[in-house]
């Protein structure tokens, strides 16, 4: 049976949900919402994002779509161009590596995971961010940051979940 235009129409907007709302994450991220210092420590929404379909539905989130929503965050929350792209691109090849270990098992797995990988991606843009400011940065914003991220994790995962089984399917 072929397709009609409102189907395929339809089925490209369920497909582009993943990385659409890897963009929204990213603006969100970018949105200030008046708590002094917030944007230091704003949860990595993107990497939770980059995560979770990384595991989930890697066909629906290139590398190339998500390195160019890591340098928009970059442009957009004035970070050094290229960090947030890279910090991405750690998560999702890590994901995708080790995704097996993670599917079909308790989301308690899923969630450590999360947690070693995002430790790694933290402390990779934090030393990149010492380099480029050409002296070492202070470490607390980056441990809060990733704390909180890694704290809102099984938050920001129940959504995706909802998302993934009513929308992509």
């Amino acid at each position: 049976m072929r397709m009609t235009a409102t189907q395929r129409v339809d089925l490209w907007f369920r497909q582009a949900t993943p990385i659409a709302l890897t963009l929204l994450l990213a603006i969100l991220s970018a949105v200030p919402i008046g708590v002094p210092g917030y944007t230091a420590v704003v949860p990595a929404y993107t990497a939770m994002a980059a995560f979770y379909w990384a595991v989930f539905r890697p066909d629906l989130q290139p590398p190339f779509a998500l390195f160019l929503v890591g340098v928009l965050q970059d442009i957009l929350v004035a970070t050094p161009l290229g960090m947030t792209a890279l910090s991405l691109m750690v998560v999702h090849g890590l994901a995708v590596s080790q995704r097996r270990a993670f599917l079909g098992k308790p989301f308690v797995l899923a969630w450590f995971g999360f947690v070693l990988i995002q430790a790694l991606a933290s402390f990779v843009a934090w030393v990149l961010a010492s380099v480029l400011a050409l002296r070492p940065m202070a470490p607390e914003p980056a441990v809060f940051q990733y704390l909180v991220t890694v704290t809102m994790f099984p938050v920001v995962a129940w959504v995706f979940v909802r998302i993934h089984r009513y929308v992509v399917r």
